[in-house]
């Protein structure tokens, strides 16, 4: 039967964070060897239906037919290890010839206090709330998820399935999502979701017509000051590249990098 991981159990904040994000959305089991994560209602959400195993890579192939005995209805392929720092080099080397991409994720924690920044002239920090907020935030998504070369095939049921899952949560009290607009249009938006120990920051973006005016940056002070007054004693977490445009971003904030985790991954061949 699955069961609620407790996250103190996770060795890696992505993890641990992820799973306290997705409460009531994801059913996790563990196995002495690996946990494995699935999102009934998102089958889509590659990395919400995954396999994380606990030891280091050394057979591609077997992994991956874990994977399929694990979650036999994907499309997909999605694996990574509750590792943090493993090295990317092997892994990349050992899945070489796959089909899969590897790719490494940082994790940025803050410690100390966040650099502020006001919102930019003419914008409104304030959650999302009616359909065509959360609409403007899908658009903005599927914009960049295309020109990342993601498959348009499946994403906007993907996006709209997300939406309601992120409103469940909110409706459950785990956590908010911001928009930054001017007048009726978004900006640019970010979740942000805590337990008692992490507060977990979701899906950072910017519409392209206002990037490099400083609303990242704002939504990510009155996000984090939303969160500390629920959860004054809990570390905010933000999972992006480093060196990264964003990554720059949040260093500039006072974050700093804290840990690396490594997955691969295939989307659903066409």
């Amino acid at each position: 039967n699955a069961s609620t991981v407790k996250r103190v159990g996770m060795k890696a904040l992505e993890f641990a964070s992820d799973l306290m994000v997705l409460t009531g959305q994801t059913e996790v089991t563990h196995h002495p060897d690996r946990t494995v994560q699935i999102s009934p209602d998102e089958p889509n959400f590659w990395f919400g239906n995954r396999v994380i195993f606990q030891a280091q890579p050394t057979d591609a192939q077997a992994l991956i037919a874990q994977f399929h005995q694990d979650v036999p209805e994907a499309d997909h392929i999605c694996v990574t290890w509750d590792i943090p720092n493993l090295n990317l080099a092997p892994v990349e080397h050992l899945f070489a010839g796959t089909g899969l991409k590897v790719e490494q994720g940082d994790k940025l924690t803050l410690s100390g206090a966040l650099c502020r920044t006001a919102p930019p002239e003419g914008i409104e920090i304030r959650p999302l709330m009616t359909p065509e907020d959360w609409r403007q935030s899908e658009d903005i998504c599927f914009a960049e998820q295309i020109r990342d070369g993601l498959p348009e095939k499946g994403m906007r049921s993907f996006l709209e399935n997300r939406t309601r899952a992120r409103q469940e949560q909110i409706a459950k009290g785990l956590g908010q999502w911001f928009g930054a607009f001017s007048g009726d249009q978004l900006a640019g938006d970010m979740g942000i979701f805590h337990d008692a120990r992490v507060i977990r920051y979701q899906s950072v973006q910017t519409h392209d017509d206002f990037r490099r005016r400083g609303v990242c940056s704002s939504l990510l002070c009155a996000s984090l000051d939303w969160a500390r007054k629920r959860a004054p004693d809990a570390i905010p977490v933000i999972v992006a590249i480093a060196d990264s445009d964003a990554g720059r971003l949040y260093r500039r904030a006072g974050f700093e990098l804290a840990e690396t985790t490594i997955s691969a991954y295939r989307p659903p061949l066409d």
